[in-house]
């Protein structure tokens, strides 16, 4: 599921690339669900590419560190400037995305 922080816009895409629990993730299946989800979030051309965090709670999926990496690499690769991990066991809010981005 993708958002847009601080206004409505929300997109959903099922993603069965997760489903391999025996290996790696298929990273080619999550870069199209990534670069659909950023052409629907943030339409039309623009010379600023958007910064996304990507949150995997560990209730339904647990990534390695060596998957953690690939999966910014593969976001980085759909179209997103700057990629944060969070394995934070709660969804975020609005409030704490954008002070993480006021950060920046």
């Amino acid at each position: 599921m993708g958002r847009v922080v601080g206004e409505d816009k929300r997109a959903r895409r099922d993603c069965y690339a997760l489903d391999n629990s025996r290996g790696d993730p298929d990273f080619s299946r999550v870069r199209e669900t990534l670069s659909s989800l950023v052409k629907e979030l943030a339409p039309g051309f623009s010379l600023r590419k958007p910064t996304a965090l990507l949150h995997f709670i560990p209730e339904h999926y647990r990534p390695t560190q060596g998957q953690l990496e690939l999966f910014k690499k593969t976001a980085e690769r759909s179209g997103i400037a700057l990629c944060w991990l969070s394995k934070w066991e709660t969804a975020n809010t609005d409030r704490e995305l954008a002070n993480v981005f006021r950060a920046l």
